[in-house]
């Protein structure tokens, strides 16, 4: 098992498993004060190179694991993985209570339209990728 960002996991893979929790609560990350929860204005700030890089780094027949929630784009998400050859699914769609970081962003959501003001759940998705042609 290795742990790292995946620009500089190039080097050491390709890899046949890649499970990724990445930062995708939408948060504009302004000011002086950015936290390694912030994924920018639509929450995509890290998924969207994520899911470009991501197929470089699979071996055939190589699979990612994603967890991401439904405010940040599932359908961007599994377009972006499918628009670089990988065969997708969501294996799992649970909805759970706010966490801190949600709790905390709350009102902002709020303002964005992403929550309803008395929500106070979010649906986690499980994206699965697979690399099912031989890289080149």
């Amino acid at each position: 098992m290795r742990r790292g960002e995946a620009p500089a996991a190039a080097s050491r893979g390709p890899f046949e498993l890649i499970v990724a929790n990445p930062p995708y609560v939408p948060w504009p990350g302004t000011g002086r004060r950015v936290t390694r929860w912030d994924a920018g204005g639509d929450g995509r700030a890290v998924l969207d190179p994520l899911c470009e890089t991501v197929p470089e780094l699979l071996a055939w027949h190589g699979s990612f694991l994603l967890v991401q929630s439904a405010l940040s784009g599932v359908d961007a998400t599994l377009a972006a993985l499918r628009g670089r050859r990988l065969v997708t699914t969501v294996p799992v769609r649970r909805w759970v209570p706010f966490g801190p970081v949600l709790r905390h962003r709350r009102e902002y959501l709020e303002r964005r339209g992403l929550v309803r003001r008395d929500q106070r759940e979010e649906e986690l998705v499980v994206i699965r990728a697979d690399r099912r042609e031989r890289p080149e």
